[in-house]
């Protein structure tokens, strides 16, 4: 088996500010698996900020794995594309077909200014997205209420509001943004808080239902959030979680606890949008994912992963 690894820059249009910082451009690693005339392909992109390794940290377990393939690598990023390219090279091995099919997907609207906010949920919608996921908890509360009160006003009976805090608000902040907007249509809150603890109370206080994603990388943590109760849709990123399988396996846990699942871009390059859009369909045919982020960048992505009509489709 043949390991071939290359670098990439993505260029972000305009930045993306979260409560973990800022994003401009995304450094990928495109990897290939070559075994006689069979390929598989797979991708790795920590993101600082997240709790991942670092990019060289993933260069250098893929670069290990390369020199020795029967070790996967250990760090989630880095394995999370190891696996990915094994998988599609096990599917191209047994000369598996997968059929046309289509996935709705979301707008990401990460815009700081209320202004910008505005304008760029317009165009989500003129787009036909089908639901549009505010980045929100990177600004002071009252900022962060008038955004989304911006966002819900334009998206009311339209189309679906999600926001993400990625755990940025305290309780106190997160109580006090969300009770202010609870009577606006939002469909759901990804991580309003650093402690899941605090996650139903927040729900309860405000009826905004929780979604559940950083906290989703380790066992012990998703262990938790089971018995606490506290999520009611996993938002599940196969580029962070150790590729496919594994992805699968949180996918059916959730299921076992009727919680909704939601498959997830981490601002992907395009092979890695293709793993997540097909996991998507084969798990969650008729959700709205968050896979919409081809359009966010100067780049122009491989057709079958840009959004048309808040569609992507596989070929």
């Amino acid at each position: 088996m043949h390991i071939t690894l290359k670098k990439r820059v993505l260029h972000l249009r305009s930045p993306l500010v979260t409560a973990h910082g800022s994003t401009t451009e995304r450094h990928v690693i495109e990897i290939s698996v070559q075994e006689g005339n069979f390929c598989g392909y797979g991708e790795a992109s920590p993101l600082p900020g997240f709790g991942l390794e670092s990019f060289q940290e993933a260069e250098t377990a893929l670069n290990n794995w390369a020199q020795n393939p029967e070790q996967l690598p250990t760090s989630p990023s880095a394995l999370s594309g190891a696996a990915t390219a094994l998988e599609y090279l096990t599917f191209a091995k047994r000369g598996d077909s997968l059929p046309p099919a289509s996935i709705a997907v979301q707008a990401l609207v990460g815009a700081s200014e209320t202004s910008d906010v505005e304008a760029h949920v317009i165009q989500a919608i003129d787009a036909g997205y089908p639901a549009v996921k505010l980045k929100v908890a990177a600004a002071a509360t009252g900022v962060d209420i008038e955004r989304i009160r911006v966002a819900a006003n334009l998206t009311n009976e339209k189309v679906l509001l999600r926001l993400d805090a990625n755990g940025g608000w305290s309780p106190n902040e997160a109580s006090q943004v969300l009770s202010a907007v609870a009577d606006e249509e939002i469909d759901l809150v990804e991580e309003p808080t650093q402690d899941p603890s605090n996650w139903r109370a927040i729900s309860t206080q405000t009826g905004i239902e929780i979604g559940a994603d950083e906290h989703l990388s380790g066992s012990l943590q998703i262990d938790h959030i089971l018995e606490l109760e506290a999520a009611h849709t996993f938002v599940l990123k196969p580029s962070v979680l150790g590729g496919p399988s594994f992805t699968r396996e949180l996918a059916s846990r959730a299921a076992e606890h009727n919680i909704r699942v939601l498959i997830s871009s981490f601002l992907d390059g395009p092979i890695a949008l293709r793993a997540a859009r097909d996991l998507a369909l084969d798990l969650a045919p008729h959700e709205i994912h968050g896979l919409g982020t081809a359009a966010l960048f100067v780049d122009e992505l491989p057709e079958d992963v840009r959004p048309v009509n808040g569609r992507i489709f596989r070929q």
